[in-house]
């Protein structure tokens, strides 16, 4: 999959109905794509009962305002034995325009990674490759599983900036962003309020309402781990 070839459709997605829960409706109707989902049995990575995953849209493409968003990644490996895990972004030429190296700690479990203020900031009107990378041997990079996804940052409509304005509440908020296809706001606010709130029943439902409108209800359940800081 190469840059060009997503850049239809990457732009504003339309808004979708939402009623009750957080349902992120995938605007892009064509063929998956499987790279949100790393593959341990073409590695000698340790045996998981569940992938290495994004969690992403599955079409590996989704939408932020922000110049320096949130990626969360499932990670199905132990952090025992010591293990590093490495974030890559790449520009619009398939270069390398940032990398980062990182211990893995806490899991297996959901982990978050902020780009921080020492990468480049995403431009609007740009779309960027990003990868993650398990090093299941650190002498040996051909044996690392990875996932990888495409992100657009857009700058927000007069509607969008109306709808926010207008939202009393952070799952309010929330439902804003998801019905306007913008995905890393939405997966990150909303990831956000269940590290927060573990107990909270309704939070729990949304989380595994959302993750389900993307086909990744199997990871509603799984804790957020430490990992990932720079």
């Amino acid at each position: 999959m190469t840059l060009n070839s997503t850049k239809a459709g990457i732009a504003q997605y339309p808004a979708q109905s939402l009623e009750v829960a957080v349902e992120f409706q995938d605007p892009d109707r064509g063929e998956p794509n499987e790279d949100r989902q790393g593959s341990s049995s073409r590695t000698n990575c340790p045996a998981v009962s569940k992938p290495l995953t994004a969690l992403i849209p599955e079409h590996n493409r989704g939408l932020t305002l922000s110049g320096y968003p949130t990626f969360m990644i499932y990670v199905p490996y132990s952090s025992t034995p010591a293990r590093d895990v490495e974030f890559v972004l790449l520009d619009e030429e398939e270069n390398a325009i940032f990398k980062q190296k990182m211990p893995l700690m806490g899991a297996p479990g959901i982990v978050k990674f902020k780009l921080p203020q020492s990468a480049p900031m995403l431009e609007v009107g740009k779309q960027y490759r990003w990868q993650f990378f398990y090093r299941c041997n650190p002498r040996l990079r051909a044996e690392d599983d990875g996932v990888e996804g495409v992100i657009a940052r857009i700058n927000p409509s007069e509607n969008l900036t109306s709808q926010l304005a207008k939202a009393t509440t952070p799952l309010e908020q929330i439902q804003v962003y998801a019905k306007n296809g913008l995905w890393y706001e939405t997966v990150t606010l909303l990831g956000a309020l269940r590290q927060e709130k573990l107990q909270d029943q309704q939070i729990l439902k949304e989380w595994k309402e959302l993750l389900g409108s993307i086909g990744l209800e199997n990871l509603a359940g799984e804790p957020f781990a430490p990992c990932c800081q720079p």
